[in-house]
C-alpha cells in the first residue's frame, strides 16, 4: 500500500469511529475537522500539491461550520 492509501484509510476509520461514538452532529463535524487537520499536517509531507489542494475546500467548509457552532454556543451561554 502507498502512503496515500494509509492516509485515506486513517481518515475513513477516523470518520467512522467519530460517527459511531457521537450522537451530536456538532461534535461529529468538529471531530471530522480535527481528523482532516491531522491528516493534512502529518501526511502533508507524503501528499503532492494537487492532493493537498483537494483537501483544503473540505477543511475550509468545516472551519466555517465550526465557527457557526462556536458562535451558537457563545450565544447560548450569553443568553442565559
Amino acid at each position: 500500500m502507498d502512503v496515500e492509501d494509509y492516509i485515506i484509510t486513517f481518515l475513513s476509520i477516523w470518520v467512522l469511529i467519530s460517527a459511531l461514538a457521537t450522537k451530536s452532529v456538532d461534535v461529529f463535524l468538529t471531530l471530522t475537522l480535527i481528523g482532516l487537520l491531522i491528516t493534512l499536517e502529518v501526511g502533508g509531507l507524503f501528499l503532492d500539491k494537487e492532493q493537498k489542494e483537494n483537501i483544503k475546500p473540505a477543511i475550509e467548509l468545516l472551519l466555517i461550520v465550526f465557527g457557526i457552532i462556536v458562535a451558537k454556543k457563545v450565544y447560548e451561554v450569553l443568553s442565559k
